[in-house]
């Protein structure tokens, strides 16, 4: 009785295996890239860029599927997770996701430390993956970044990595850096702010020369409809401003992360001078209580030496007394909002004993107070009235 029981058992498992088979549990559909903003129903809207993994699939070349976007309002990141794995034909995973953008309103709200919380362990995103400040419609701004030849948005990745450390026009921060910022202060984050083109420039923070153009105020287009230029500026968890990319890379000048870049120097008797910028040595930074001193060496190369109409000291005159006067306006326009994206906190932390005493002292909210100097010194590549060829 017993083995007819087992033999009856089998037949009935036997249908059940050949179920199993057509659902493979190696199949995934990978989340690219993540985008938050605020939703019309519930609290926020969760935006995924996936690839859906199709190893083993006949007909399908490289083992990868089509790039597609799909949205989940919800209240929190893991409720939109829950609620999108039971409309996917397979398990969602965030082991490739390079990317992860919040809106500039939920920036400014402070709500991206608590939205991000628990993801690292939970979901396994990588602490590294990029973080992005977008200006608004997640959606409308992830379709802009996509372009036929690079439905995955890899090109804009690459954008981000070239504008840090080619051109210095954005910083290019990680996940765990990020969060880092929002919680010990020891220096504000600065992370990279994108736009649709064709939205004009954003106001820059700082006020006075823009260029390179803030987010989407380009004057030019192309296959991506969203462009990345100019950063997005905390003070703690917070975003306070925007800064261009030209003010950016003032920034990064007196960080010491600053490579090379370009520079539009203003003049009031004709157009402006075009020329590469270039950091010889990391910048001196000197810290004592309520003064900050950043000494800088630059190396600069006029883009068309011959328009130069006045002699090499006079040149050299007028690009470090332009490059301290922005350093000192863009210093003062974030530090009397409260934030330390020049890192100050690094050198002034040693003046305190313990932990403790650091978080009382409340530096961010003193950094109004710093008096700030900034000394530029600059050395032509060439003589501007004789350029070489290369």
């Amino acid at each position: 009785m017993k083995r007819l029981f087992l033999s009856a058992l089998l037949l009935l498992l036997l249908p059940l295996g050949g179920c199993l088979q057509g659902l493979p549990l190696d199949k995934y559909c990978y989340v690219l890239d993540l985008g938050v903003e605020r939703g019309e129903t519930l609290p926020y809207r969760f935006v995924f860029l996936l690839n859906e993994d199709t190893a083993g699939e006949e007909g399908e070349e490289g083992g990868r599927g089509q790039v597609s976007m799909i949205w989940a309002e919800e209240r929190t990141l893991f409720a939109a997770v829950e609620a999108l794995s039971g409309a996917l034909p397979a398990q969602l995973s965030f082991e490739r996701t390079t990317l992860l953008a919040f809106s500039r309103e939920l920036a400014e709200s402070g709500e991206m430390d608590t939205l991000t919380a628990g993801v690292l362990g939970r979901l396994k995103i990588r602490q590294n993956v990029r973080m992005l400040v977008i200006e608004e419609d997640m959606r409308a701004a992830f379709q802009g970044f996509v372009s036929p030849a690079d439905p995955s948005m890899s090109r804009l990745k690459t954008n981000v990595k070239l504008y840090a450390e080619g051109h210095g026009y954005v910083e290019d921060w990680g996940l765990s850096e990020m969060r880092e910022a929002f919680r010990f202060r020891v220096g504000d984050a600065l992370l990279p702010y994108a736009a649709l083109v064709g939205g004009g420039p954003t106001a820059d923070m700082a006020g006075g020369q823009v260029y390179p153009y803030v987010g989407g105020g380009l004057l030019g287009e192309g296959q991506l409809k969203t462009s990345l230029c100019g950063s997005a500026v905390f003070a703690g968890d917070r975003m306070v401003g925007v800064l261009s990319g030209q003010h950016t890379m003032l920034v990064l000048m007196a960080k010491g992360t600053f490579q090379e870049g370009h520079l539009t120097l203003p003049q009031e008797d004709g157009g402006p001078l075009e020329m590469a910028l270039y950091a010889v040595k990391p910048p001196k930074r000197i810290w004592e209580p309520g003064r900050f001193t950043c000494r800088l060496t630059l190396e600069a190369d006029m883009e068309d030496p011959l328009r130069v109409e006045m002699d090499e000291k006079e040149l050299i005159q007028r690009i470090e007394t332009y490059l301290s006067k922005e350093l000192t306006r863009v210093f003062r326009a974030t530090a009397d909002a409260g934030a330390d994206v020049f890192c100050l906190g690094r050198e002034a932390i040693r003046d305190y004993a313990t932990w403790t005493a650091w978080q009382a002292a409340s530096f961010p909210q003193r950094l109004g107070e710093v008096e700030a100097l900034f000394q530029v010194r600059v050395k032509l590549s060439h003589s501007p009235r004789d350029p070489a060829l290369e």
